[in-house]
C-alpha cells in the first residue's frame, strides 16, 4: 500500500466519524488533493558538496610568471623586429607587424593557457603545474632567443 493511499484512508476515516454533508465532502476532496500534491511532490535535490582542496601556492605564481614571460616575449619580439630581424613563427608573423594585435594575441593565449590549466588542475594537479612550468620555460627561452637576435641585428647594422 502506498503512502498516498494511507493518507486517503486516514482522511476518509476522519470524515466518516463526523456527519457528512455536501460541503464537508467537497472540503475533504480538496484536502485530499492538497495532501496528494504534498505527498507526490518530489523531494528537493540535495547538492553534494565536495570538500574544497587548498590551491597550491605554486599555481598562482606560475600564472603570474606566465603573464610576465608573455609580456617579455612581446617586448623581445618588438625589439628584434625593430632591429631588423624577422618573425620566424608563422602563426605569430601575422600579428607581429602591429603591436596591438601582437599584444592581443598574447593576452588571448595567456588567458587560454590559464583556463586550460585551471581545468587540468581539477583532474591532475601535478600535470597542471608541470605544464605551466614547461610553457613558462619555453616562453622564456623564446624571449631570450629574441633578445639575442635583437642584439645581433643591432650589431650587424652598426
Amino acid at each position: 500500500m502506498r503512502f498516498n493511499h494511507i493518507v486517503t484512508a486516514v482522511v476518509f476515516a476522519g470524515v466518516s466519524v463526523s456527519a457528512p454533508t455536501a460541503q464537508a465532502a467537497e472540503q475533504v476532496e480538496a484536502r485530499i488533493v492538497d495532501l496528494k500534491a504534498i505527498v507526490l511532490t518530489p523531494a528537493p535535490t540535495v547538492a553534494v558538496v565536495q570538500p574544497k582542496v587548498a590551491r597550491p601556492v605554486m599555481l598562482p605564481v606560475l600564472y603570474a610568471t606566465l603573464g610576465a614571460t608573455q609580456a617579455w616575449d612581446v617586448y623581445s619580439t618588438r625589439s628584434a623586429l625593430r632591429a631588423g630581424a624577422r618573425e620566424a613563427n608563422p602563426a605569430t608573423a601575422v600579428f607581429s607587424s602591429n603591436s596591438g594585435a601582437l599584444m592581443g594575441m598574447k593576452v588571448a593565449t595567456t588567458a587560454g593557457t590559464i583556463l586550460f590549466a585551471e581545468r587540468m588542475w581539477k583532474k591532475n594537479r601535478v600535470a597542471a603545474i608541470v605544464m605551466l612550468a614547461a610553457i613558462n620555460g619555453a616562453t622564456a627561452a623564446v624571449s631570450m632567443h629574441n633578445m639575442r637576435n635583437a642584439n645581433t641585428a643591432r650589431r650587424a647594422g652598426l
